[in-house]
């Protein structure tokens, strides 16, 4: 698979985490101010990272989305077990589930994108 597919890839996971947390934000405004605007904050980073990622990206824009989405990811999985302060959800919503998969994905390719070529050119010494 060609580095530019895999930067595809994670610009398509990326763009769809960004999509879910903005429709869920009005939801969680409701349940948390905190956590609407954390929502809001993660489809904005998102968006942004999914854009770079498009356009060819780097490093960085790696960098960016993995936080964003371990984050997402972290937080999903704290408030359906311990619960974050405020607020605790015993459901595991398939909005949710389709979420961490899609930050599991993106978190892959990212490893895949930037070790790579490191793998690549150390096979070939």
């Amino acid at each position: 698979m060609t580095t530019l597919n895999i930067t595809r890839i994670g610009a398509a996971a990326m763009a769809g985490i960004a999509a879910i947390h903005l429709l869920l934000a009005p939801e969680y405004f409701g349940e948390q101010a905190y956590l609407g605007v954390l929502f809001l904050l993660g489809a904005g980073a998102g968006a942004l990272v999914a854009m770079r990622l498009w356009r060819g990206g780097g490093t960085a824009s790696w960098a960016l989305g993995v936080v964003v989405a371990a984050g997402m990811g972290v937080g999903f999985v704290l408030s359906r077990t311990v619960g974050l302060p405020g607020f605790h959800e015993g459901e595991w919503e398939m909005s949710g589930v389709i979420s961490v998969l899609l930050e599991t994905l993106f978190v892959g390719a990212a490893a895949v994108a930037t070790l790579r070529p490191r793998l690549v050119s150390t096979m070939a010494d």
